[in-house]
């Protein structure tokens, strides 16, 4: 017999759990706000530089001081989340990246673009998108956490391939300033119907993740008491950080963001020096945030029945392979390779973000991405300035890819590393002493 208070749950019937419209408005703001914002911006990188005669090291700064940005929020922003819930950080994150995106439309010179880009945008990129949208998520879903995720991170990629092609239509047609300014009013616009809608965890509204209910109700109130699902890991910040596993990923992450953000913010200038104009350049990269759609899901989707170190360290390798190819191969076949290599790469990457849910739990789940963020922000600061210096000093990319493909081979070897780590150590309840006989 079940012990007294022991909540035997069933699956919610009759209903439509909530947190697929979380899902539905967290990949909204995702695709839209993420996508302009991080995979949709380098394709600005050209018409500011030469509009305001900047060099491609001082433009890579821009870039590289925005991500040291986010280095230093991103560990208050996941502290918040934790503690408040992420609703707010949405709201707030959402508006002023977009008011960001309205000023810097404006900006007349390098250091006007530099504080609001930095101060603005990326402080609203940092509060309410990317890390606070898949806190968010992560929150609401267990046992179909991988189908949650992977259509969280599917939607960023979506995001690039919508908004590359048309952020570059119209830059063609009315200018980086303009392109500029009704993207920030459509960020805002947008923003506002996403925080009505989105709540920040299920027990919020008496549920339990991935809708899952307990016939033991309170008599009268309608909702279910709501208790630890059984089985599921849940690490504080230290025990996580006590493990070697979490070592290893971080490890992993810092390698692989810092080759691919650099590649992602000179993809275009790249491109060129290939012999792409810039409109065949904005057309290779749409296909491949169009590739990455299908293979973030497919890969997040497997990585809850493959191994996930098995998926990363397989497609960390193919993104070397692509770096060579890029760098040996000449005219098409080089682009095409490194092409569908990336969009693996692009692709593999939800499965590192699905592991750390998997692993640690969903309590501390914003925090830990946020610890994470303070070290590879520090690669994604040095590597972008990296690639401009070489590119300024050299006339080239080379240099750049042959530092990255090891980079790649590293992280994937750093990913086979991270085991699944043992369940935490749960302090036995104090029970009442035993009374012997007389």
């Amino acid at each position: 017999m079940q012990a007294t208070g022991e909540i035997n749950r069933t699956k919610r019937r009759g209903r439509f759990f909530y947190g697929w419209w979380i899902v539905a408005v967290s990949s909204l703001q995702g695709m839209f706000g993420n996508g302009a914002i991080s995979s949709g911006f380098p394709i600005f990188f050209e018409p500011i530089r030469r509009d305001l005669g900047i060099s491609y090291t001082s433009m890579s700064l821009i870039f590289s001081l925005a991500r040291a940005e986010g280095g230093m929020g991103s560990p208050l922003v996941g502290w918040i989340v934790d503690k408040f819930g992420s609703r707010p950080m949405i709201l707030f994150g959402g508006l002023t990246a977009g008011v960001g995106l309205i000023l810097m439309s404006r900006a007349d010179s390098y250091w006007q673009l530099v504080l609001i880009f930095v101060g603005v945008v990326s402080t609203g990129k940092t509060a309410g998108l990317g890390q606070t949208l898949m806190a968010t998520v992560n929150q609401w879903f267990v046992r179909r956490k991988a189908l949650a995720m992977s259509t969280l991170m599917t939607s960023f990629a979506a995001g690039g391939a919508i908004a590359v092609p048309l952020l570059h239509f119209g830059i063609a047609n009315i200018g980086w300033r303009d392109t500029l300014f009704y993207t920030g009013i459509f960020i805002c616009l947008l923003t506002l119907p996403v925080a009505l809608v989105l709540r920040s965890k299920p027990e919020d509204m008496g549920l339990l993740p991935d809708g899952d209910v307990s016939p033991a109700a309170a008599p009268g109130s309608g909702r279910s008491r709501v208790r630890a699902r059984p089985g599921a890991q849940e690490f504080t910040v230290r025990q996580a950080l006590r493990t070697h596993t979490f070592w290893f990923m971080l490890a992993g992450v810092v390698a692989r963001v810092s080759a691919t953000n650099a590649i992602i913010i000179h993809i275009f200038p790249l491109l060129e020096d290939e012999g792409l104009s810039a409109q065949t350049a904005a057309v290779y990269v749409s296909v491949m945030f169009f590739l990455a759609i299908p293979l973030r899901f497919v890969m997040g989707m497997a990585g809850g029945h493959v191994s996930p170190r098995k998926l990363l360290f397989v497609g960390l390798n193919l993104g070397a392979v692509g770096l060579l190819a890029l760098l040996v191969l000449d005219g098409t076949a080089g682009v095409v390779v490194f092409i569908l290599t990336l969009a693996v790469v692009e692709g593999v990457s939800s499965v590192n973000w699905i592991m750390l849910g998997d692993y640690f739990g969903r309590g501390r789940f914003a925090s830990l991405m946020g610890v994470m963020s303070v070290f590879h922000n520090i690669g994604l600061f040095v590597s972008p300035i990296f690639s401009g210096w070489v590119k300024d000093q050299t006339g080239n990319y080379d240099l750049v890819l042959i530092a990255f493909i090891p980079l790649y081979v590293l992280s994937g070897c750093l990913f086979a590393l991270a085991s699944r780590p043992a369940p935490p150590r749960v302090a036995a309840p104090a029970t009442a002493q035993a009374v012997a006989p007389r």
